[in-house]
């Protein structure tokens, strides 16, 4: 396990601990652990729960990547028809 910072929405910051301790000194950062080799994106700081969250937990680096590829095509498919439903609606009023 690592130390790790993040900012007070819960984004990752950074694994430095000059610049994350400073962070937290000046009420702008949170200190947590986060389990080794996973990358920054993959981060998140749950503030309710107060534990690293890890985005496509259990999947590889390549893995997780390739999910999150394929997660982005669908919501913008999911977006394309939402757009394209509404002015179908709007046409028909």
């Amino acid at each position: 396990m690592a130390t790790y910072y993040f900012n007070n929405k819960g984004e990752p910051a950074t694994p430095f601990t000059v610049s994350g301790e400073e962070m937290v000194l000046k009420g702008r950062g949170i200190k947590a652990i986060a389990p080794d080799g996973i990358e920054a994106w993959r981060l998140s700081y749950n503030l309710v729960t107060k534990v690293v969250d890890v985005a496509y937990e259990g999947l590889s680096e390549e893995d997780a990547i390739a999910k999150k590829l394929e997660d982005g095509t669908a919501e913008a498919a999911a977006t394309l028809q939402a757009e394209k439903d509404k002015r179908a609606v709007e046409e028909a009023e």
